[in-house]
């Protein structure tokens, strides 16, 4: 790495020499021969950090890598892989999964690729990464599909900004769909707004100009792996709701209708199912862990039955699935603890098998 960012440091004094401007220049010409010398220096950097697989390390990377390392133990198993955000993460067990769909007669080995806070255009850029570092396209793909990230599109503002993790994810293609679902008014008010649209330019110049790439960046081979299932078994702190509210909340009638999801978050579903497909992928299906918010249940069931019809679509809207969950078996109001989750990733088996979805 050292020898990398020396090489960097040379090529910059060098491209200054090469590119300083006359001494009695003006303004204009030497704005110019600044930014020359600039585009320069950074598409060498972009050049060499791709090159030597040189990426910003997030806890993200650590599970791809942790994924690529299932991969090549049984490199002759399908394996079928889900993608999501923190429901997932803290809600389903790949290693229980993988055996209850072994003893149905499945060969697929399952892999939980999720972090929390992470947007639609971040899951998909780590997703690639992955297939990218196994060489290999994944049998199925199971998408998890929600109303807080379909809604916000630059969602990693509220997790973290000017981190690596937000630099790194305003690349060109994150950066289009992050315009695109900004520019349709998905935000929450004016100020909102204006503080994405500010937020998002800078981060793209970060992005652009490879700041830090190379003083924290980290080498494919030098990522510790890291399994994403992270099972919790104390509610958290702030989590105050009684078992009534909790029955409550998990019993309200809700009527499902036929809807589609934001028009940026369609498009991008539409483009990501083109790329996954042409990458090899099999089965493309979607699903949304239980949380006990009504509204956000029934967001997932009416695009099941409008958006992702054509599609393996599990929404947990199952009053089994709901009844089960009446216990204390909430870390809070959205993620579930480890005994939750061992109930969600039984049913969720049962689901997939008898929705043919692994078929």
């Amino acid at each position: 790495m050292h020898w990398i960012a020396l090489l960097a440091a040379i090529l910059a004094l060098v491209l200054a020499r090469l590119f300083r401007a006359p001494a009695k220049s003006r303004f204009f010409p030497g704005l110019l021969w600044f930014t020359a010398s600039l585009l320069v220096c950074t598409f060498a950097i972009r050049i060499a950090t791709q090159s030597a697989d040189i990426t910003r390390p997030t806890d993200y990377d650590r599970f791809v890598a942790y994924a690529a390392q299932q991969v090549r133990e049984e490199p002759d198993t399908p394996f079928a892989v889900f993608v999501g955000a923190s429901y997932t993460r803290n809600g389903i067990d790949d290693e229980a999964l993988t055996r209850r769909l072994r003893a149905e007669g499945y060969p697929h080995r399952v892999i939980n690729l999720s972090l929390e806070g992470a947007s639609l255009q971040e899951r998909d850029a780590h997703l690639w990464q992955f297939m990218h570092m196994t060489g290999m396209a994944p049998d199925a793909v199971f998408l998890e599909v929600s109303d807080l990230y379909d809604h916000n599109p630059a969602y990693v503002f509220e997790v973290g900004k000017f981190s690596d993790r937000a630099i790194e994810q305003f690349d060109p293609n994150s950066t289009y769909w992050t315009l695109k679902g900004l520019a349709q008014g998905q935000c929450h008010g004016t100020a909102d707004c204006v503080k994405d649209w500010v937020l998002m330019k800078a981060h793209i110049l970060l992005n652009f100009v490879n700041i830090g790439i190379l003083s924290t960046g980290e080498t494919v081979d030098e990522i510790a792996p890291s399994p994403a299932f992270d099972p919790q078994d104390q509610p958290r702190d702030t989590f105050t709701w009684q078992s009534e509210e909790i029955s409550a909340a998990l019993t309200e009638p809700l009527v499902i209708q036929a809807e589609e999801g934001p028009a940026w978050a369609r498009l991008f579903r539409h483009d990501q199912r083109r790329r996954l497909q042409e990458a090899g992928v099999r089965q493309i299906a979607y699903y949304y862990p239980p949380v006990l918010e009504p509204l956000d249940r029934a967001y997932v069931a009416d695009l099941c039955a409008g958006e992702l019809s054509e599609f393996p679509c599990i929404a947990p809207v199952d009053e089994m699935l709901l009844s089960q969950l009446e216990g204390d078996v909430w870390f809070d109001h959205e993620h579930l603890l480890r005994e939750g989750a061992e109930l969600y990733t039984a049913w969720l088996a049962a689901e997939i098998q008898s929705r043919g979805a692994l078929q």
